[in-house]
């Protein structure tokens, strides 16, 4: 009988601590924010970029890759001295993001789109 406060308080316990990392889990996946790229670039020649697409599209997607946009722009102020399209991107979070873009598979992907794409600019930027 005298172990029952012992067995009701480690029970407590051991649920509090559930419970917390529950809450820290939730904070944690609320507090990460997306990361954008937005991409200048023109294709040269599109069929020569499919093994690209196949090594690296994957490799993206986990990273949680979503094309939110992808076309001709519409200037609506200042100039513009870029080529007439981007492409907007959505990565779950820099962290992703950057596993993905500097993990060697990626990197060995990238050089099947050298002559066959013409980058201006990717920058990335964060979201809120």
């Amino acid at each position: 009988m005298e172990s029952i406060p012992i067995v009701i308080a480690l029970g407590v316990g051991i649920a509090l601590g559930i419970a917390l990392g529950i809450v820290i889990h939730i904070f944690m996946i609320k507090r990460r924010k997306p990361i954008y790229l937005v991409v200048s670039a023109e294709v040269r020649n599109d069929e020569a970029l499919e093994p690209y697409r196949q090594q690296a599209v994957p490799l993206a997607e986990a990273a949680g890759l979503e094309i939110l946009g992808s076309g001709e722009i519409e200037l609506l102020e200042g100039d513009w001295d870029h080529f007439p399209a981007l492409t907007l991107e959505k990565f779950d979070s820099k962290a992703a993001l950057h596993k993905f873009w500097y993990s060697p598979e990626y990197q060995q992907a990238k050089k099947l789109r050298e002559e066959h794409l013409d980058i201006q600019f990717i920058v990335a930027v964060e979201g809120v």
